[in-house]
């Protein structure tokens, strides 16, 4: 269980830092546990979702 936590950490880490996703409570003041798409991220989410619908 702790592995799990420690990779989940680690992918969260890598993409705020590289713009996939930024956390609401920096840009907003509001929840710490939401996320919002960084442009990156709405990239991958829409290639995802092409792939899934091929």
């Amino acid at each position: 269980m702790a592995q799990q936590q420690d990779d989940f950490k680690r992918i969260v880490s890598y993409a705020k830092e590289y713009g996939f996703i930024y956390p609401s409570s920096e840009i907003y003041d509001g929840l710490s546990a939401v996320y919002d798409y960084g442009p990156l991220g709405v990239e991958l989410k829409n290639n995802l979702k092409q792939y899934w619908w091929q």
